[in-house]
């Protein structure tokens, strides 16, 4: 019963050690800051990056937290368990790219909380490699658009028409983030944000978007994200 109940308690004036804290979670900070970067720099959402790329440090900090209180503590371990049985997520992951971010987060803590430094650092730097490299593959011919639309029309066309120009747009982009809609009486404007592959794109697409509404205000804009 004794040895049950020393496996049991909490060990951390034993085992826990101040500067080794410090050192992980320190390392632990500086390689989220870098996976943050790396997403911004190299990842294919086409929005949101600069929040998701915060939330990610965040994520793998309390991860490393977290995996460094339980793991002197079987009991601690087994309260864990119980009380993340009962958490909901509601947001939606939008693209699993960002589900993917995720993981390495979750990952880079769980590593650093358990002190496994050299197994994390030398995982961490090969799926560098490999994101780095898949993105500068498949992003030559591939950039970021804000398309701004504003038309004129009639109070019974306006959802035929933007069911029309929706398709226009989702059938020649790669990708699409619809930003801003606005409708008065008698004009639509909508501001797409798409990842289109190449120029002669953009000029099919504006041909599709001139075949919808020969009186159509386009704007195409270089957007960085």
């Amino acid at each position: 019963m004794d040895d049950l109940i020393n496996q049991l308690g909490l060990n951390f004036e034993e085992s826990f050690s101040v500067v080794n804290y410090v050192v992980n979670i320190v390392i632990c900070s500086i390689l989220l800051f870098i996976l943050s970067f790396i997403y911004v720099r190299y990842g294919k959402s086409i929005s949101n990056r600069s929040q998701l790329a915060r939330v990610l440090i965040v994520v793998g900090l309390t991860t490393f937290i977290i995996i460094s209180i339980v793991k002197s503590s079987l009991a601690l371990s087994l309260g864990l368990v119980g009380a993340l049985s009962i958490v909901r997520f509601r947001t939606a992951i939008k693209e699993p790219e960002e589900l993917g971010y995720f993981f390495i987060a979750i990952a880079l803590g769980l590593g650093m909380g358990a002190g496994q430094l050299l197994p994390t650092l030398i995982g961490f730097v090969i799926l560098c490699i490999i994101v780095i490299v898949m993105s500068k593959r498949n992003a030559s011919n591939s950039f970021s658009q804000n398309l701004l639309i504003s038309l004129p029309c009639g109070t019974e066309e306006k959802s035929e028409i933007i069911k029309k120009v929706s398709a226009a747009v989702m059938e020649h982009a790669n990708q699409v983030d619809v930003k801003r809609v606005k409708i008065t009486q008698d004009e639509i404007s909508i501001n797409f944000l798409m990842n289109i592959s190449s120029l002669d794109k953009i000029n099919e697409l504006n041909s599709a978007l001139l075949k919808v509404n020969q009186d159509i205000d386009l704007t195409f804009i270089d957007s960085t994200v």
